[in-house]
């Protein structure tokens, strides 16, 4: 009995002393746990840190390298020209010899893309419709700028609101001719004979709604007098109909005619300019022969989208006036019948709203307005 008591006080006491071994032991292994944390998250801490300071470096350098660093300068990559007119005519062949001249000025290709259409309106609305980014960019004529918003119904942008005219490069001036040959020997003649014998003369154009109608139009309405329409399908068709007799005249590019007037198959009646024409020198104008408003001429410009970013617009106007005042480009445009056009900004506003304006009054006068 007394030894059972014995090995049960020894059990009791050794039971006693792991218990409290254990609990002594505890608080060693929870601060040690404590300590590894503390080290991973200091580890962690300071890695973040050092991560932190490196992003900032990065930040720092980009910065000082200004905002061209993480910016493309433009152009960055080829541009679009749009031409809004058939491949082969004045605005084509004009387009592509300025194209030229663009590439070398910026840098970068320029892409002559023909897009015709309704008298020029399936090409502008493309261009209005593209991003304002300075990478499509419109090459047009008077026709499409000017006579268009004039006689076109229903168009789907505005001219003055959704284009940004960059710069004019050309124009052509306006020629009457009539067949060699013809009873119609000057201006005076026509005059006369259409006021003695109402619908009896013709005159032919490359078809309803153009500059070569309006034209005929403005010289119909401040001479007083009414010829018979003749629309062509373009202004070579209507270069045929004269020279067969189908039309008795023609108001025409003189880019367009004068292979024809040297030929001596045409003949020059006069020219609806403001002064006589360097390559007709000897043909006077309808303002000399004294109607002072009839003045005319196709020209060709530069357009973008309205909202082209501001360095965009600033290269290309640099751009396109080195290209305007460049002797060889001069010589490129006397080639095929054209001269230069070179305008300040502000002189380049003045004359579209003057062309819009004139326009705009010869359509309702002369009651034009066509459906797209």
């Amino acid at each position: 009995m007394l030894e059972k008591n014995i090995w049960r006080a020894m059990a009791g006491r050794l039971a006693v002393t792991t218990d409290n071994d254990e609990r002594r032991q505890a608080p060693f292994e929870i601060a040690s746990r404590n300590m590894h944390r503390d080290r991973i998250t200091s580890s962690t801490a300071a890695h973040s840190r050092r991560l932190l300071v490196a992003l900032t470096l990065v930040l720092l350098g980009c910065n000082s390298m200004g905002p061209s660093a993480g910016a493309q300068t433009y152009p960055a990559r080829p541009v679009k020209l749009f031409v809004p007119l058939a491949p082969g005519g004045p605005a084509d062949t004009t387009a592509r010899i300025f194209a030229s001249a663009l590439a070398d000025g910026i840098g970068q290709n320029v892409l002559v893309e023909n897009r015709a259409g309704a008298s020029g309106v399936v090409g502008t609305e493309a261009v209005v419709k593209s991003p304002p980014d300075g990478y499509t960019l419109l090459f047009g004529s008077s026709s499409v700028f000017a006579v268009n918003p004039a006689v076109l119904k229903d168009l789907r942008f505005d001219i003055r609101k959704d284009i940004k005219l960059i710069g004019l490069i050309s124009h052509t001036d306006v020629v009457l001719v009539v067949k060699n040959g013809s009873e119609l020997r000057s201006l005076s003649d026509v005059i006369r004979i259409s006021k003695a014998a109402p619908g009896k003369l013709s005159y032919g154009s490359s078809g309803t709604g153009g500059i070569i109608h309006l034209t005929h139009e403005l010289f119909h309405l401040e001479a007083g007098i009414s010829l018979v329409h003749i629309p062509f399908r373009g202004g070579g068709p209507a270069v045929i109909g004269i020279l067969s007799g189908d039309a008795d005249m023609g108001f025409m590019d003189i880019g367009t005619i004068i292979p024809h007037i040297k030929s001596g198959k045409l003949v020059p009646l006069a020219i609806a300019s403001a002064k006589r024409s360097p390559q007709l020198p000897e043909v006077p104008t309808v303002i000399e022969l004294g109607l002072a408003r009839v003045e005319a001429r196709s020209w060709y410009g530069l357009a973008a989208p309205a909202g082209i970013p501001a360095d965009a617009m600033q290269k290309l106007e640099a751009a396109t006036g080195r290209i305007a005042a460049s002797p060889a480009f001069h010589a490129s445009l006397e080639k095929v019948g054209l001269q230069p056009l070179m305008m300040t900004p502000s002189e380049t506003a003045a004359f579209i709203e003057a062309d819009l304006v004139k326009w705009a009054r010869v359509a309702t006068a002369a009651r034009i307005e066509i459906d797209k």
